[in-house]
C-alpha cells in the first residue's frame, strides 16, 4: 500500500491520474516596532475575513504580526513578490482599516518581510482521499489537495483514509466521504 501525500507532486507520482494544482501563498509579516505601530489599535486575537491578521506572536527578535495570505494558482515560485505584499495590505485595509493605516509605513519603507510556500489544491478546492485506481493497483491511494486549509483538513482526511483502508466506521457522513473521494477528479485515459 502506498498513500500519495506529497502535495502537488502527488499528481506526477500518480502518473497524472489525479488532477492537483500548486498554489503559491505569501504571508507578509513584521516586528512590532516604531511609534506608529505601537499606537495601532491591535486586536486582542487573530482576525479572519478576506485575509487574516495574527497580531502578536513572540519571536526571538520581539513580538511579530502576520498578515495574509495570497492564493496564486499554478505558481511554484518561492521568491517574495512586492505585489503580493500590496494585495495583503489591501485585504487588511478592508478587514481592519486603522491597523492597515498604522502598518502602511512599514510596507512602504521595506521593513515588511515575506514568507512563501506552495500549497496543493484541487479545482473544486476540496481535499481528495481514496484509491487512485478503482480496478487495478488498489494499493495506490491519495490524501492531498487540502489547499489553504491543510491544518484543518489533515486530521479529518487522515481519519477518513484510515477508516476506509481498514473498513471501519467513517468519521464523517457517507455523503461527505463521497464528496471527498478522489474518483471525482481522476483523469481517465
Amino acid at each position: 500500500l502506498v498513500v500519495l501525500a506529497a502535495g502537488p507532486a502527488s499528481s506526477a507520482l500518480s502518473e497524472g491520474a489525479v488532477a492537483l494544482q500548486p498554489v503559491r501563498g505569501q504571508v507578509s509579516w513584521g516586528l512590532h516596532s516604531g511609534e506608529q505601530q505601537a499606537e495601532a489599535p491591535w486586536p486582542d486575537c487573530p482576525v479572519n475575513g478576506d485575509g487574516s491578521l495574527v497580531p502578536a506572536i513572540p519571536t526571538e527578535h520581539g513580538m511579530a504580526w502576520y498578515l495574509g495570505s495570497t492564493f496564486i494558482r499554478d505558481s511554484v515560485s518561492l521568491e517574495p513578490n512586492p505585489l503580493e505584499h500590496e494585495a495583503n495590505l489591501q485585504r487588511l485595509r478592508r478587514l481592519l482599516p486603522a491597523v492597515a493605516q498604522a502598518l502602511e509605513p512599514s510596507f512602504r519603507d521595506g521593513r515588511v518581510k515575506a514568507w512563501t510556500a506552495i500549497r496543493c489544491a484541487t479545482v473544486d478546492r476540496m481535499p481528495v482521499v481514496g484509491p487512485v485506481r478503482q480496478d487495478e493497483g488498489a494499493g495506490l491511494w491519495v490524501c492531498s489537495g487540502m489547499g489553504a486549509r491543510g491544518l484543518s483538513f489533515a486530521v479529518l482526511c487522515g481519519e477518513l483514509l484510515a477508516a476506509r483502508l481498514h473498513g471501519e466506521p467513517l468519521p464523517v457522513e457517507r455523503r461527505l466521504a463521497r464528496a471527498l473521494d478522489v474518483s471525482r477528479l481522476l483523469r481517465h485515459a
